[in-house]
């Protein structure tokens, strides 16, 4: 028999008794798309794994502090570790390290004002000091502008503009969608929700405008900010004028925001490692003669596979560690179980549909006794038979992978797109922004994502091909049994077969 007759053969036989093989393929179809659904939920999971986990920053930074003794165990005797420039210098030989840098914060309470007369005002921000000559390697980047490059000079946040109040407006603030979790909210009583604002420029240019910076040993703040918390204070707090330092400086760049650098990157100051001393020296001279030690050291390693090769160097210096590596392994294993879990539920259903088409196949072997016997006696070969029962079924395998992959790829659809409009904050989306989607951009985020989309339901292309592969698969080795049952009938005894 040529291949062309088996399948127009499997094809009558299919459809000869409609009822039972429409019934079979259903239950291929829900089995399919149960595995579908379940494995591509946990894929979603995963996605948001990993956008919670990049939107932290950089995953390749360590960061290195001592111990609340600061000693540490040695074969001889205990050993106290500092992190001074010394020990920077140390990090800096260690394989698979691409950037070092100390990050010393300024340990004074800081206010910013620009505008005339210092009318727009930043209380209590923090100044951030790194080793400027590591910046591109440590990974650090420049939203507008450029690094610093003489003293006086220094880079914003890049959102430390929005910040700042107008104190002759009652203390107005500006807004902007930070997509960081700084975004207020308003309740609007006649919608029943939350709203952000619009977003808004901010008071001024923080690149284009001259910013003075307020400190003391004793400075506890602006008098306009304590006197709208309802604090006591004089007009430079507890600080007397003589004790309060004003120093200018120019904003030379902004960096972009990323947590896992220092959150002066986002809402502060960060200034060269050396101007920073020289302001903690003008504030209090004491602290020039005190030798310079850090509370934390940025090191970051050269990729994401090297971090705990690098961690594992330092620990062995005596040095303790922190870094998003543990969290990133425990999210990962935890995604990888909540896909097997679920992927086990979706083969139980796959299974009981295997079970469904061998049933269906050694009906037919029964009820088609005496055509095989016919098929024997006319010469027939017995491959023939049992390809032609092979193809029956396997034909429903695959129909019901292909409509159960159709189905499920649309459940997945309807799911992200009911998570898009009712859980917009949970994509990083605003609802503002969500809502100007059209339908047509919302289906094809909800298909292939997007920096700024994260879906409840994946599914990759891979898992839709091997769908449709393995129902085939569970029809062929669950239909080989009655076919094999097939083939040893004799000729003889089938063609006397009455049933």
């Amino acid at each position: 028999m040529r291949f062309g007759d088996i399948l127009r053969l499997c094809r009558q036989n299919l459809w000869r008794r409609k009822s039972r093989t429409i019934l079979t393929v259903l239950g291929v179809i829900v089995g399919c798309s149960s595995i579908v659904l379940m494995i591509s939920l946990g894929q979603g999971i995963n996605e948001q794994n990993e956008k919670t986990i990049q939107s932290m920053g950089d995953l390749s930074i360590v960061t290195v502090y001592t111990s609340g003794s600061g000693m540490v165990n040695t074969g001889s005797g205990t050993e106290s570790v500092k992190l001074d420039d010394k020990a920077v210098e140390s990090f800096r030989t260690l394989s698979n390290v691409s950037g070092v840098t100390p990050m010393m914060n300024f340990p004074y309470n800081v206010t910013l004002k620009a505008g005339p007369g210092g009318r727009y005002i930043a209380d209590y921000v923090q100044v951030m000091g790194i080793d400027m000559t590591q910046f591109d390697q440590m990974g650090y980047k420049v939203v507008e502008g450029t690094q610093p490059t003489k003293t006086g000079q220094a880079m914003a946040g890049e959102w430390l503009a929005y910040d700042f109040m107008d104190t002759l407006h009652g203390g107005d603030m500006r807004y902007a969608n930070r997509g960081d979790g700084g975004y207020s909210c308003t309740y609007n009583a006649a919608t029943g929700q939350c709203e952000e604002p619009e977003d808004q420029d901010p008071f001024f240019d923080p690149m284009n405008t001259q910013i003075t910076l307020v400190t003391g040993t004793d400075y506890q703040g602006d008098s306009y900010t304590m006197q709208m918390y309802g604090s006591k204070g004089g007009g430079s707090g507890s600080a007397t004028q003589s004790e309060t330092i004003n120093e200018t400086l120019s904003i030379s760049g902004l960096t972009k925001a990323d947590q896992s650098k220092g959150y002066a990157t986002s809402s502060g100051l960060v200034m060269d490692l050396k101007d920073l001393k020289a302001l903690i020296a003008k504030v209090d001279p004491s602290a020039a003669k005190k030798t310079t030690t850090y509370d934390q050291v940025f090191v970051k390693a050269s990729d994401l596979s090297s971090v705990p090769e690098v961690e594992s160097q330092l620990k062995a210096m005596g040095y303790e560690t922190s870094s998003y590596e543990d969290m990133r392994k425990s999210m990962e294993e935890q995604s990888r179980s909540i896909q097997l879990i679920l992927g086990g539920i979706g083969a139980v259903s796959l299974l009981v549909a295997a079970i469904g088409i061998a049933n269906t196949m050694v009906m037919s072997v029964t009820e088609r006794t005496r055509e095989i016997g016919i098929m024997k006696a006319l010469g027939c070969y017995v491959r023939d038979i049992r390809v032609m029962f092979l193809t029956e079924a396997g034909a429903i395998g695959f129909l019901g992978g292909v409509i159960g992959c159709i189905l499920s790829g649309l459940i997945s659809l309807g799911i992200n797109l009911v998570g898009m409009t009712l859980f917009a904050s949970m994509y990083g989306v605003s609802t503002r922004d969500a809502d100007s989607l059209s339908f047509g951009q919302r289906v094809w985020q909800m298909l292939v994502g997007g920096e700024d989309v994260t879906r409840f339901s994946v599914i990759p292309w891979w898992l839709f091909l091997f769908a449709i592969l393995f129902s085939t698969l569970i029809g062929l080795l669950f239909g080989f049994g009655p076919a094999n049952k097939a083939v040893k009938i004799p000729a003889l005894d089938a063609i006397k077969n009455n049933e």
